[in-house]
C-alpha cells in the first residue's frame, strides 16, 4: 500500500520538528505551536491522505506506509539530518511507526494523548462504525458525537471558540479521508514491544481530562521506554496543544532544549 504526496507547512528555522497531527483533524490544528516554536525549530506539519489539503488516497493506507511517506516528505526536502518528532493520538500512533522503521533518523520522540497498545476487538470495532457514519452521514455528526471526548470540560465550559474551531476542522477534511484514517488506526501494530527498543529522548505528554487514551497508562509507558520523561497537563482534555498551548509549548520547547 501506498499514500499521495502529502501537503505540508514548512515554518521556522533551526533543527527540524516534525508534528504529525490527531484524528480526526489536520495540520491546522498546530496554529499555537507554529506562532510559539517557528523561532527556535524548524516545523514541518503534513497533513494526512483525505485531511486538509493533501489529496485522498486511491486505495486504503496503513500507518506503515504512512510513516514511508513522512520520509519521504523529508527526503524530498532535502533533510538528512535526524529529526524530532511529536505525535499527538493518531499522531502519536504514527510516531510509533516511524520509530520502528526509521530509528536512525530520529533523535528524540513527545508523544501526546497517546499509548502503544493496539485496539481491542471492541475498539476496532468502533473505528469501523465510525468510518461508516463518516461515509454515511457525513463528518456534522461525528464532529458532534467526538467534540465531548477531544475537549476536556475545562475547555467546554470555558472557551466555546475553541470548541467551535475544533468542529470547523473536522468538518473540512473529507468524509473518505476520515474513514480510511480511522480503518488505518484499526490495523495498527502493537507497539508495546517497541517501547524497550526506543534509544532516544522521549517525552510523555497526558491532559488530566482526558477520557481517549485506554490500556497502558502513561507511567507504564514510561517504565519501558529507557530515556523518558512523563509530564501531565492540568486542566486538558485529549487535544493537549489547543487546549491548553501556553503549558503545551513550554514542555516541548523546555525537553527539547535538552536534547
Amino acid at each position: 500500500m501506498s499514500t499521495p504526496s502529502l501537503a505540508f507547512t514548512d515554518l521556522g528555522s533551526g533543527r527540524p520538528l516534525v508534528l504529525l497531527h490527531a484524528f480526526p483533524l489536520n495540520r491546522r490544528m498546530w496554529e499555537p505551536q507554529f506562532a510559539a516554536l517557528a523561532k527556535d525549530f524548524r516545523l514541518i506539519a503534513p497533513d494526512y491522505p483525505g485531511m486538509g489539503e493533501s489529496p485522498l488516497s486511491p486505495t486504503p493506507y496503513s500507518l506503515e506506509s504512512l510513516a514511508d511517506s513522512i520520509m519521504a516528505l523529508l527526503k524530498s526536502m532535502d533533510i538528512s539530518e535526524k529529526v524530532s518528532l511529536l505525535g499527538l493520538s493518531m499522531g502519536g500512533y504514527l510516531a510509533f511507526e516511524v520509530a520502528r522503521k526509521y530509528p536512525g533518523r530520529l533523535n528524540a520522540l513527545i508523544l501526546a494523548a497517546t499509548h502503544p497498545a493496539p485496539d481491542s476487538e471492541q475498539g476496532r470495532q468502533a473505528r469501523q462504525e465510525t468510518a461508516e457514519m463518516a461515509r454515511k452521514e457525513g463528518l456534522e455528526p461525528l464532529a458532534d458525537r467526538m467534540l465531548p471526548r477531544l475537549l476536556g470540560k475545562t475547555t467546554r465550559d470555558t472557551h466555546p471558540e475553541l470548541v467551535g474551531k475544533v468542529r470547523a476542522q473536522i468538518i473540512s477534511n473529507s468524509k473518505e479521508g476520515v474513514a480510511q484514517a480511522s480503518l488505518a488506526m484499526a490495523e495498527r501494530r502493537d507497539s508495546i514491544p517497541l517501547l524497550p527498543q526506543i534509544q532516544i529522548p522521549t517525552l510523555l505528554l497526558s491532559g488530566t481530562e482526558d477520557p481517549i487514551i485506554p490500556g497502558m497508562p502513561p507511567e507504564a509507558v514510561q517504565q519501558q521506554i529507557p530515556v523518558s520523561a512523563w509530564t501531565v497537563i492540568e486542566r486538558s482534555g485529549h487535544l493537549l496543544n489547543l487546549e491548553q498551548p501556553g503549558q503545551f509549548n513550554r514542555h516541548v520547547g523546555e525537553f527539547l532544549s535538552r536534547v
